[in-house]
């Protein structure tokens, strides 16, 4: 019997698959800034961070682009924005062609029309 477990297998950890997706083809210095990026990010009503950056580049059109969605999306300049609060208390910023919601301070969708 073995007390100090060595012998034994170690769980395996559990993947996001959204993050495979995410991260699917970018250097490793790609990944750490698409992590820096995601701080500034809520997941809202998705399981996980992942799944909603992946889901809302989908649907805005920036689908196997994400470090591209992030970047635009940290980017949004305010400064001249038409600011809208929406019912469930985000708050919508539409400049030009973009847009960008947030709820507490932190992204929840970024997209151009």
């Amino acid at each position: 019997m073995n007390l100090n477990n060595q012998d034994e297998p170690t769980q395996p950890q559990k993947i996001d698959p959204y993050e495979e997706i995410l991260f699917s083809g970018y250097t490793d210095a790609e990944i750490a800034e698409m992590r820096t990026l995601m701080e500034n990010w809520d997941k809202a009503t998705y399981p996980t961070l992942a799944n909603s950056v992946v889901n809302h580049a989908d649907r805005h059109d920036f689908a196997n682009n994400y470090l591209k969605y992030l970047r635009k999306a940290n980017n949004f300049n305010k400064k001249g924005a038409r600011k809208k609060i929406l019912s469930d208390g985000a708050i919508r910023w539409n400049k030009g062609n973009e847009f960008i919601i947030e709820r507490n301070s932190k992204i929840v969708s970024y997209g151009e029309n």
